[in-house]
Protein backbone atom coordinates (compact mmCIF):
# COMPACT_ATOMS: atom_id res chain seq x y z
CA UNK A 1 0.00 0.00 0.00
CA UNK A 2 3.18 2.37 0.73
CA UNK A 3 4.09 1.75 -2.84
CA UNK A 4 1.23 3.29 -4.28
CA UNK A 5 1.07 6.24 -2.24
CA UNK A 6 5.29 6.71 -3.27
CA UNK A 7 4.56 6.02 -6.61
CA UNK A 8 1.56 7.92 -7.55
CA UNK A 9 1.08 10.47 -4.68
CA UNK A 10 -1.36 13.28 -6.88
CA UNK A 11 -3.52 10.46 -7.96
CA UNK A 12 -3.63 9.17 -4.23
CA UNK A 13 -4.39 12.24 -3.01
CA UNK A 14 -7.39 12.86 -5.67
CA UNK A 15 -9.16 9.48 -4.76
CA UNK A 16 -8.65 10.12 -1.29
CA UNK A 17 -10.49 13.57 -1.67
CA UNK A 18 -13.13 11.96 -4.67
CA UNK A 19 -13.73 9.03 -2.12
CA UNK A 20 -14.39 11.01 1.12
CA UNK A 21 -16.61 13.18 -0.81
CA UNK A 22 -18.96 10.16 -1.87
CA UNK A 23 -17.89 11.08 -5.27
CA UNK A 24 -16.79 7.49 -6.73
CA UNK A 25 -17.64 7.03 -10.57
CA UNK A 26 -19.40 4.15 -11.76
CA UNK A 27 -16.54 3.13 -14.25
CA UNK A 28 -12.46 4.22 -14.82
CA UNK A 29 -10.13 3.24 -16.91
CA UNK A 30 -6.58 3.39 -15.60
CA UNK A 31 -4.55 4.66 -18.41
CA UNK A 32 -0.39 3.99 -18.51
CA UNK A 33 2.53 2.51 -19.10
CA UNK A 34 3.49 -1.28 -17.14
CA UNK A 35 4.88 -0.76 -13.89
CA UNK A 36 3.10 2.81 -13.17
CA UNK A 37 1.12 1.50 -10.32
CA UNK A 38 -2.32 0.99 -12.24
CA UNK A 39 -3.44 -2.37 -10.34
CA UNK A 40 -2.05 -1.23 -6.77
CA UNK A 41 -4.24 2.02 -7.16
CA UNK A 42 -6.98 -0.11 -7.59
CA UNK A 43 -6.43 -2.45 -5.26
CA UNK A 44 -6.03 0.43 -2.61
CA UNK A 45 -8.81 2.39 -3.66
CA UNK A 46 -10.77 -0.96 -2.79
CA UNK A 47 -9.22 -0.63 0.70
CA UNK A 48 -9.97 2.60 0.88
CA UNK A 49 -13.61 1.50 0.62
CA UNK A 50 -14.00 -1.11 2.94
CA UNK A 51 -11.35 -0.27 5.72
CA UNK A 52 -13.21 -0.39 8.84
CA UNK A 53 -10.03 2.18 10.36
CA UNK A 54 -9.48 4.91 7.67
CA UNK A 55 -6.74 7.43 8.95
CA UNK A 56 -5.96 10.05 6.92
CA UNK A 57 -8.66 9.97 4.54
CA UNK A 58 -6.22 6.35 3.79
CA UNK A 59 -6.78 2.97 4.61
CA UNK A 60 -5.27 1.24 7.31
CA UNK A 61 -3.82 -1.96 5.52
CA UNK A 62 -4.24 -3.97 8.87
CA UNK A 63 -7.45 -4.53 9.61
CA UNK A 64 -9.69 -7.44 8.65
CA UNK A 65 -10.90 -5.95 5.64
CA UNK A 66 -8.03 -4.51 4.05
CA UNK A 67 -6.27 -7.81 4.51
CA UNK A 68 -8.98 -9.74 2.53
CA UNK A 69 -8.60 -7.59 -0.22
CA UNK A 70 -4.87 -7.30 -0.06
CA UNK A 71 -4.82 -11.51 -0.03
CA UNK A 72 -7.48 -11.13 -2.81
CA UNK A 73 -10.38 -12.88 -1.02
CA UNK A 74 -12.87 -10.19 0.05
CA UNK A 75 -16.21 -10.85 -1.91
CA UNK A 76 -17.30 -7.78 -2.63
CA UNK A 77 -13.85 -7.24 -5.06
CA UNK A 78 -13.93 -9.25 -8.03
CA UNK A 79 -10.68 -9.29 -9.99
CA UNK A 80 -9.84 -10.29 -13.41
CA UNK A 81 -6.01 -10.91 -14.71
CA UNK A 82 -4.81 -13.45 -17.26
CA UNK A 83 -1.62 -14.45 -18.96
CA UNK A 84 -3.57 -15.42 -21.78
CA UNK A 85 -3.21 -12.94 -25.12
CA UNK A 86 -6.74 -12.47 -25.07
CA UNK A 87 -9.95 -12.02 -22.66
CA UNK A 88 -12.49 -13.58 -24.08
CA UNK A 89 -16.42 -13.46 -23.41
CA UNK A 90 -16.36 -17.14 -21.66
CA UNK A 91 -13.30 -15.14 -19.58
CA UNK A 92 -15.69 -12.57 -18.00
CA UNK A 93 -18.99 -14.55 -17.98
CA UNK A 94 -18.43 -15.45 -14.00
CA UNK A 95 -17.66 -11.67 -13.51
CA UNK A 96 -21.18 -10.58 -15.56
CA UNK A 97 -22.99 -12.98 -12.81
CA UNK A 98 -21.51 -11.20 -10.21
CA UNK A 99 -22.08 -7.90 -11.75
CA UNK A 100 -25.95 -9.04 -11.38
CA UNK A 101 -26.19 -10.08 -8.32
CA UNK A 102 -26.21 -7.51 -4.53
CA UNK A 103 -22.79 -7.03 -2.58
CA UNK A 104 -22.62 -9.72 -0.39
CA UNK A 105 -21.76 -7.85 2.57
CA UNK A 106 -22.95 -4.41 1.52
CA UNK A 107 -23.89 -2.27 -1.64
CA UNK A 108 -20.01 -1.33 -2.58
CA UNK A 109 -18.68 -3.36 -4.95
CA UNK A 110 -15.58 -3.35 -7.24
CA UNK A 111 -14.61 -5.38 -10.37
CA UNK A 112 -11.17 -5.21 -11.35
CA UNK A 113 -9.78 -6.22 -15.23
CA UNK A 114 -6.67 -5.77 -15.36
CA UNK A 115 -4.69 -5.45 -19.34
CA UNK A 116 -8.15 -4.45 -20.61
CA UNK A 117 -6.79 -4.09 -24.09
CA UNK A 118 -6.92 -8.20 -24.25
CA UNK A 119 -10.82 -8.15 -24.52
CA UNK A 120 -12.01 -8.78 -27.51
CA UNK A 121 -14.68 -6.83 -29.18
CA UNK A 122 -17.10 -9.47 -28.17
CA UNK A 123 -16.21 -9.67 -24.38
CA UNK A 124 -16.58 -5.28 -24.49
CA UNK A 125 -19.43 -5.59 -26.12
CA UNK A 126 -20.58 -8.32 -22.93
CA UNK A 127 -19.83 -5.83 -20.19
CA UNK A 128 -21.61 -2.68 -22.26
CA UNK A 129 -24.87 -3.06 -20.21
CA UNK A 130 -23.18 -2.16 -16.95
CA UNK A 131 -21.57 1.13 -18.77
CA UNK A 132 -24.96 1.93 -19.91
CA UNK A 133 -26.90 0.94 -16.69
CA UNK A 134 -24.19 1.52 -14.06
CA UNK A 135 -25.94 -0.13 -10.65
CA UNK A 136 -25.43 2.02 -7.46
CA UNK A 137 -22.54 0.98 -5.45
CA UNK A 138 -20.90 -0.64 -8.19
CA UNK A 139 -17.64 0.48 -9.66
CA UNK A 140 -15.60 -0.84 -12.26
CA UNK A 141 -11.79 -0.26 -13.27
CA UNK A 142 -10.29 -1.32 -16.58
CA UNK A 143 -6.13 -1.25 -16.63
CA UNK A 144 -4.59 -0.43 -19.51
CA UNK A 145 -1.37 0.17 -21.24
CA UNK A 146 -2.94 1.06 -24.90
CA UNK A 147 -6.51 2.85 -23.77
CA UNK A 148 -7.33 3.46 -27.94
CA UNK A 149 -7.85 -0.19 -28.29
CA UNK A 150 -10.59 -0.08 -26.15
CA UNK A 151 -13.68 0.22 -28.08
CA UNK A 152 -15.42 3.40 -28.25
CA UNK A 153 -18.47 2.65 -26.35
CA UNK A 154 -16.41 1.76 -23.58
CA UNK A 155 -13.94 5.00 -23.14
CA UNK A 156 -16.89 7.23 -23.68
CA UNK A 157 -18.68 5.78 -21.31
CA UNK A 158 -15.58 5.47 -18.22
CA UNK A 159 -13.85 8.25 -16.70
CA UNK A 160 -9.75 8.08 -18.17
CA UNK A 161 -7.07 8.57 -16.01
CA UNK A 162 -3.56 8.90 -17.38
CA UNK A 163 -0.95 7.25 -15.06
CA UNK A 164 2.23 9.33 -15.74
CA UNK A 165 5.79 7.31 -15.62
CA UNK A 166 7.19 8.31 -12.31
CA UNK A 167 10.38 9.27 -11.85
CA UNK A 168 13.51 7.19 -11.00
CA UNK A 169 13.86 8.77 -7.58
CA UNK A 170 10.09 7.84 -6.94
CA UNK A 171 10.56 4.57 -8.14
CA UNK A 172 13.37 3.76 -6.09
CA UNK A 173 11.30 5.46 -2.90
CA UNK A 174 8.59 2.86 -3.53
CA UNK A 175 11.36 0.10 -3.92
CA UNK A 176 13.09 1.07 -0.42
CA UNK A 177 9.01 1.06 1.06
CA UNK A 178 9.13 -2.34 -0.18
CA UNK A 179 11.79 -3.49 1.63
CA UNK A 180 14.75 -2.69 -0.89
CA UNK A 181 18.24 -2.43 -0.39
CA UNK A 182 18.56 1.18 -1.41
CA UNK A 183 21.82 0.95 -3.25
CA UNK A 184 20.14 -1.96 -5.83
CA UNK A 185 16.73 -0.06 -5.65
CA UNK A 186 18.96 3.21 -6.83
CA UNK A 187 20.54 1.20 -9.92
CA UNK A 188 17.15 -0.66 -10.50
CA UNK A 189 15.21 2.54 -11.02
CA UNK A 190 17.60 4.24 -13.53
CA UNK A 191 17.61 0.72 -15.04
CA UNK A 192 14.11 0.93 -16.04
CA UNK A 193 10.98 3.18 -15.75
CA UNK A 194 8.85 -0.05 -15.12
CA UNK A 195 8.17 -0.06 -11.82
CA UNK A 196 7.18 -3.93 -11.84
CA UNK A 197 10.42 -4.73 -13.73
CA UNK A 198 12.51 -2.64 -10.83
CA UNK A 199 10.96 -4.93 -8.35
CA UNK A 200 11.88 -8.02 -10.06
CA UNK A 201 15.45 -6.61 -10.69
CA UNK A 202 15.92 -5.98 -6.65
CA UNK A 203 14.62 -9.59 -5.86
CA UNK A 204 16.97 -11.30 -8.36
CA UNK A 205 20.09 -12.22 -7.19
CA UNK A 206 21.59 -12.57 -10.59
CA UNK A 207 21.15 -8.81 -10.61
CA UNK A 208 22.94 -8.27 -7.92
CA UNK A 209 25.72 -10.22 -9.34
CA UNK A 210 25.57 -8.70 -12.65
CA UNK A 211 25.68 -5.22 -11.20
CA UNK A 212 28.63 -6.18 -8.32
CA UNK A 213 30.42 -7.30 -12.07
CA UNK A 214 30.18 -4.47 -14.70
CA UNK A 215 31.43 -2.15 -11.50
CA UNK A 216 34.68 -4.50 -10.99
CA UNK A 217 35.09 -4.45 -14.49
CA UNK A 218 35.35 -0.16 -14.49
CA UNK A 219 37.66 -0.49 -11.91
CA UNK A 220 39.99 -2.60 -14.65
CA UNK A 221 39.06 -0.22 -17.03
CA UNK A 222 39.79 2.90 -15.11
CA UNK A 223 43.13 1.37 -14.26
CA UNK A 224 44.01 0.40 -18.06
CA UNK A 225 43.93 -3.37 -16.50
CA UNK A 226 44.21 -5.74 -19.28
CA UNK A 227 42.71 -8.40 -17.23
CA UNK A 228 39.44 -6.84 -18.31
CA UNK A 229 39.39 -8.35 -20.91
CA UNK A 230 39.52 -11.89 -19.57
CA UNK A 231 36.51 -10.34 -17.31
CA UNK A 232 34.42 -10.74 -20.01
CA UNK A 233 34.78 -14.64 -20.36
CA UNK A 234 35.07 -15.28 -17.01
CA UNK A 235 33.03 -12.89 -14.85
CA UNK A 236 30.34 -11.68 -17.73
CA UNK A 237 29.42 -14.21 -19.72
CA UNK A 238 28.19 -16.66 -16.95
CA UNK A 239 25.80 -13.57 -16.29
CA UNK A 240 24.50 -12.68 -19.14
CA UNK A 241 23.26 -15.93 -20.57
CA UNK A 242 20.10 -14.52 -22.36
CA UNK A 243 19.56 -11.38 -24.50
CA UNK A 244 17.64 -9.45 -22.00
CA UNK A 245 20.37 -10.36 -19.46
CA UNK A 246 23.28 -9.07 -22.22
CA UNK A 247 20.90 -5.70 -22.88
CA UNK A 248 20.94 -5.17 -19.38
CA UNK A 249 24.71 -5.96 -18.76
CA UNK A 250 25.61 -3.16 -21.65
CA UNK A 251 23.14 -1.12 -20.18
CA UNK A 252 24.43 -0.96 -16.73
CA UNK A 253 27.66 -0.08 -18.53
CA UNK A 254 26.23 2.55 -20.17
CA UNK A 255 24.78 4.22 -16.89
CA UNK A 256 28.36 3.77 -15.43
CA UNK A 257 30.19 5.98 -18.01
CA UNK A 258 27.12 8.25 -17.70
CA UNK A 259 27.60 8.62 -14.12
CA UNK A 260 31.59 9.04 -14.92
CA UNK A 261 31.18 11.71 -17.47
CA UNK A 262 28.84 13.42 -14.48
CA UNK A 263 31.47 13.14 -12.00
CA UNK A 264 33.69 14.50 -14.49
CA UNK A 265 32.42 17.52 -15.19
CA UNK A 266 30.89 18.11 -11.97
CA UNK A 267 27.50 18.25 -13.41
CA UNK A 268 24.09 18.01 -10.88
CA UNK A 269 22.63 15.17 -11.77
CA UNK A 270 20.86 11.97 -9.96
CA UNK A 271 23.52 8.96 -10.11
CA UNK A 272 23.20 5.54 -10.42
CA UNK A 273 25.65 4.28 -8.56
CA UNK A 274 25.97 6.85 -6.37
CA UNK A 275 29.48 7.72 -5.36
CA UNK A 276 30.88 4.37 -5.96
CA UNK A 277 34.56 4.06 -6.46
CA UNK A 278 34.71 2.62 -9.29
CA UNK A 279 32.94 5.15 -10.95
CA UNK A 280 34.74 8.17 -9.29
CA UNK A 281 38.48 6.36 -10.36
CA UNK A 282 37.12 6.13 -14.20
CA UNK A 283 35.67 9.68 -14.07
CA UNK A 284 40.03 10.92 -13.46
CA UNK A 285 40.05 10.33 -17.06
CA UNK A 286 39.49 12.83 -20.05
CA UNK A 287 36.24 14.00 -20.80
CA UNK A 288 37.06 13.06 -24.52
CA UNK A 289 38.03 9.06 -23.22
CA UNK A 290 34.78 9.59 -21.29
CA UNK A 291 32.54 10.40 -24.22
CA UNK A 292 34.08 8.24 -26.51
CA UNK A 293 33.56 5.05 -24.05
CA UNK A 294 30.10 5.68 -23.56
CA UNK A 295 29.77 6.11 -27.48
CA UNK A 296 31.49 2.66 -27.72
CA UNK A 297 28.80 1.36 -25.42
CA UNK A 298 26.03 2.73 -27.26
CA UNK A 299 27.50 0.86 -30.50
CA UNK A 300 28.06 -2.60 -28.88
CA UNK A 301 24.12 -2.28 -27.88
CA UNK A 302 23.29 -1.43 -31.42
CA UNK A 303 25.48 -4.39 -32.61
CA UNK A 304 24.01 -6.65 -29.70
CA UNK A 305 20.44 -5.76 -31.89
CA UNK A 306 21.75 -6.68 -35.04
CA UNK A 307 22.65 -10.35 -33.80
CA UNK A 308 26.24 -9.76 -32.58
CA UNK A 309 26.92 -12.48 -30.44
CA UNK A 310 27.05 -10.48 -27.09
CA UNK A 311 30.37 -12.14 -26.47
CA UNK A 312 31.43 -10.55 -29.65
CA UNK A 313 30.51 -7.85 -29.29
CA UNK A 314 31.38 -7.16 -25.61
CA UNK A 315 34.98 -8.34 -26.18
CA UNK A 316 35.31 -5.64 -28.85
CA UNK A 317 34.10 -3.21 -26.47
CA UNK A 318 36.63 -3.46 -23.94
CA UNK A 319 39.88 -3.55 -26.28
CA UNK A 320 38.17 -0.42 -27.70
CA UNK A 321 37.97 0.91 -24.00
CA UNK A 322 41.42 -0.21 -22.95
CA UNK A 323 42.86 1.36 -25.65
CA UNK A 324 40.84 4.49 -25.51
Amino acid sequence: MNTIETLQPVLVRQFSQIIGAGNLSSAYIFAGADGTGKAALAQWIAMRLFCQNVQAGKPCGKCPECQRVLSGNHPDVVWLNTDAKSIKVDDVRAMRQEMSKTGVEGNRRVFVIEDAEKLTAGAENSLLKYYEEPVPGMTIILTTAAKNQLLPTIRSRAQVISFPQPPAARVKEALVAAGADARLATVAANLTADTDSAQVLVADEQFEKRVTAVLQLVTQLSKHDATAFVAVQTTLLPLAKTLQEQTQTLALLGLAYADALNQHYHVQAPRTFGNDLAILALAEQTGARLSAGLSAVLTAEIRLGQNVSFQSAVEALVLQLLEG
